[in-house]
């Protein structure tokens, strides 16, 4: 998501599937369409009140270091207003 906002023109999914090695161009279109659904809200105003974040870390099982540390591993951040 952040390559998404980083950009003004946001992200290929030619370019995530080459920069993330999903499998197809197909899956990187279908997760572009679902992140892009979800950052849709309605009159877009900021989150107010409370707002619960969470972190999680996604890539495969691979050896050696865990959570942060990790090699080839991305980092998905998520805020909610509850």
């Amino acid at each position: 998501m952040w390559l998404m906002m980083a950009q003004k023109t946001g992200i290929s999914a030619r370019n995530l599937c080459d920069t993330y090695g999903f499998g197809s161009y197909q899956t990187a279109w279908g997760w572009l369409q679902k992140l892009r659904s979800v950052m849709i809200r309605t009159g877009r105003e900021r989150l107010t009140g409370r707002v619960e974040v969470d972190e999680a870390y996604v890539g495969g099982q691979k050896e050696g270091a865990r959570g942060r540390g990790a090699e080839g591993k991305t980092a998905v951040l998520v805020a909610l207003a509850v």
